[in-house]
């Protein structure tokens, strides 16, 4: 099929990057290092949302993140030379308040902490008033959770007085951020435990936390706070990133670090009357007159709810290790036809050959274009793994080159329902040796969970699990809440009603027996499962948000042995229940989930040219349109809509957009017509 969209160019126009509002970059043109920064113009629409100098001495440092910066929501990928110093008391920019600003959103930036900040110091900020604010702070607490950055929020309960009040504004010093006190992940660390007269004692600048010396009751003021300890610097002064989202429909603020989900909170609202945005404009940098060493660097503001594959991050090149990804494209595959053979798309071993049952293709696909951010490429998808009928499984064969921290993921869907705890993932070698994924099927609470389960021996395994002699039994990662696990998080919900609510179970002793055996939610999910043998540590990710973090137990010191079996996908079990597996992957390392496997969801609207820029001084004619990645696309030219001149041939596009140069205009007429054609 070919479809076909005209227009013409009569002037330039400029079409800022969908949903960014700001983007504030510190690489002026005339940037040089240690120079004052006069005002930091927007990137995303210059003389728009520009940050102006709001106090202090904000200078330009060569201290940066990454050398070179990737946006996926633009697709670009950009040099990196300055970052924002904001070490010098009040160092700071703001910018003015707009309506833009008023509606749910992600911000986003990179910092580094050199030296200590002061109490609570905040780095980001929108504040109206004490009671109508939210900030990015860092956590000065006494206690453990020392050196985490964090958000916080505070709105009125009411009309707006001025006076942030417990019991009267319904969220005072609402706090959202890595959670876990010691163990909280941190963005400054400063360890050196000091005695009464201020000796050092103790272990000194380790970088781990484990090494505050935290006694509240000790004789020791050192001990009873753990800013006082160390010597005012950094152990670990590495860049982070750090995220916020805010829904402003349901309140809910979700607060990421270093790409990982940290926590999610709904604002209360017991009012109903919704959220006000402060009228203030943005503040960032050093917002007080403390003196001590800061950096910040790709501030972003986007008037929509981004996730971590949304993030500006580095270029990943040559990541991924993967070592296979199983696709069910192969050449003969016909929705109901036999899978005789899944091919590893990587390379010529690992191929994953039917076990039992019978597997089948299916044109059911979560989405008939898959993006692979490792490889940068966008893949075809048009058959999945249908493994309804029992025991259809495929297997891959045991093979030294799975024995290595790694990232296994994968699309589920579940139609039918599963019975109990039947798993859909396995590499097996004894009971007390294995790891799987599988669906959660208690009487109620957490039922219609999707989790990964592990198992480990104490010492040599003997393929029985022992209570107080195996050091992980039945090791459960996955979404947590019990009977508060939101539907979202549920991978499987059948009630009586049928209306794919929690609240709707009705069986008090087994919410499997509610409803007709159909999932009223029958959706294509992500799941992810990822291993770092070094550290034994384990996330579980479901539709790219970390659900959990756990590190096994190993008190023999003698790390993390790989089951010697083969690894297992689909059926692992009888049932006749209609199950549907897709793009299958096998990683070598741990990854970050801006690097999972993606769906790509087709344009909302028909193609269009998006964007002409006509610039007759040169003469040239920038022309971008909309794109289904995967798909091919021509661009011809005419100047009188009856002779069309081919530009561009049948180019596949790999993005959302397609953006094509025209410098060869003859004449800089000022009247060009364009029109693209779509090959699908």
């Amino acid at each position: 099929m070919l479809k076909m969209y005209v227009t013409f160019a009569l002037g330039a126009c400029l079409v800022a990057q969908a949903d960014t509002v700001g983007l504030w970059r510190f690489d002026e043109v005339d940037a040089a290092l240690d120079n004052p920064i006069a005002s930091s113009p927007n990137t995303a629409s210059p003389g728009t949302f520009d940050a102006s100098v709001a106090g202090g001495n904000p200078l330009y440092s060569d201290d940066v993140p990454a050398a070179e910066i990737f946006d996926p929501v633009s697709g670009t990928t950009y040099p990196n030379r300055f970052s924002l110093n904001a070490s010098a008391g009040s160092s700071q920019l703001s910018i003015e308040d707009a309506v833009d600003f008023n509606s749910s959103f992600t911000v986003e930036f990179f910092v580094k902490y050199i030296g200590e900040p002061g109490s609570y110091e905040g780095i980001l900020q929108r504040i109206e008033s004490p009671e109508l604010s939210w900030k990015v702070d860092f956590d000065h607490a006494a206690n453990p959770a020392f050196g985490r950055i964090r958000a916080r929020w505070d709105t009125p309960g009411g009309v707006p007085d001025g006076v942030a009040e417990a019991g009267v504004d319904e969220n005072v010093n609402f706090v959202v951020g890595p959670q876990g006190n010691v163990s909280a992940p941190k963005v400054y660390v400063d360890t050196g435990a000091k005695d009464a007269a201020g000796v050092d004692v103790g272990p000194q600048n380790t970088g781990n936390p484990n090494d505050y010396l935290y006694d509240a009751a000790n004789g020791n003021p050192n001990d009873a706070d753990v800013a006082l300890q160390g010597d005012g610097a950094n152990d670990v002064d590495e860049w982070h990133h750090v995220a916020m989202s805010f829904d402003q429909e349901t309140g809910e603020v979700k607060f990421y670090f270093d790409y990982l989900l940290s926590q999610t909170r709904t604002l209360s609202d017991a009012e109903a009357d919704g959220y006000t945005h402060p009228a203030a404009g943005i503040g960032f940098g050093k917002l007080t007159g403390s003196e001590y060493g800061l950096l910040m660097d790709e501030l972003r503001y986007s008037s929509a709810i981004l996730t971590p594959g949304d993030f500006l991050r580095e270029p990943i090149t040559g990541a991924g290790n993967t070592i296979a990804h199983w696709r069910l494209e192969e050449e003969g595959a016909a929705d109901g036809g036999d899978v005789t053979l899944a091919e590893n798309s990587v390379g010529p071993t690992n191929s994953a050959l039917p076990n039992a049952g019978s597997p089948l293709y299916s044109a059911d696909v979560p989405s008939p274009t898959i993006f692979d951010p490792v490889t940068n490429t966008t893949l075809t998808n048009r058959f999945s793994l249908d493994a309804t009928q029992p025991n259809s499984r495929l297997r891959v064969a045991d093979d030294v080159s799975l024995n290595s921290s790694f990232t296994f993921e994968f699309f589920i869907k579940l139609i039918g329902e599963p019975g109990g705890y039947q798993s859909f993932v396995r590499r097996s070698q004894l009971r007390d040796l294995r790891w799987q994924v599988d669906f959660d099927h208690a009487n109620n609470n957490a039922f219609g969970r999707l989790r990964t389960r592990f198992d480990t021996p104490g010492g040599v395994p003997d393929d029985v699990n022992e209570v107080g002699v195996d050091e992980n039994i039945n090791f459960v990662l996955g979404p947590t809440g019990g009977v508060n696990i939101p539907e979202a998080l549920r991978i499987w919900i059948d009630t009586d009603l049928g209306d794919g609510m929690v609240a709707s179970y009705n069986d008090p002793a087994d919410w499997a027996l509610d409803g007709d055996g159909i999932n009223d939610n029958a959706a294509w999910h992500h799941a992810a499962v990822t291993f770092d043998e070094d550290a034994g540590t384990i996330g579980f990710y479901y539709d790219y948000e970390l659900m959990q973090l756990k590190t096994l137990s190993d008190s023999e010191g003698d790390g993390y042995t790989h089951p010697a079996a083969p690894l297992d996908f689909g059926k692992l079990s009888g049932g006749d229940y209609g199950l549907l597996l897709d793009e299958v992957r096998y990683s070598g390392e741990v990854l970050l989930p801006f690097q999972f496997l993606q769906t790509v969801a087709p344009p909302s609207g028909e193609l269009e040219i998006t964007s002409l820029v006509y610039d007759a001084a040169i003469p040239r004619a920038t022309v971008t349109w909309s794109t289904v990645p995967g798909r091919k696309y021509s661009l011809d030219y005419s100047r009188d809509l009856f002779t069309w001149i081919e530009l561009l041939e049948e180019e596949e596009a790999t993005g959302e957009t397609y953006t094509f140069v025209d410098s060869d205009l003859e004449g800089g007429s000022p009247k060009i017509f364009y029109r693209v054609r779509e090959f699908q």
